[in-house]
């Protein structure tokens, strides 16, 4: 369990070049699209369910070509 920003780094390694802005992930987490750990006023998040929950969510399926 790590905060929003560290988790970010680690689900994200490359998130200074390619991985979403911090105002996306953000946007994500508000719209539920991981699991959300509050404690207090504070929010941390599990790196392996965040990755595995987007990976859910953002999968695109390849159709056979005809």
């Amino acid at each position: 369990m790590v905060g929003v920003s560290k988790c970010r780094e680690i689900v994200f390694p490359d998130c200074k070049e390619s991985g979403p802005a911090p105002r996306t992930f953000n946007q994500w987490m508000a719209n539920r699209y991981f699991p959300v750990h509050k404690i207090g006023r504070r929010v941390f998040l599990d790196p392996v369910e965040v990755r595995s929950a987007l990976d859910r969510r953002f999968k695109i399926n390849a159709t056979p070509a005809n």
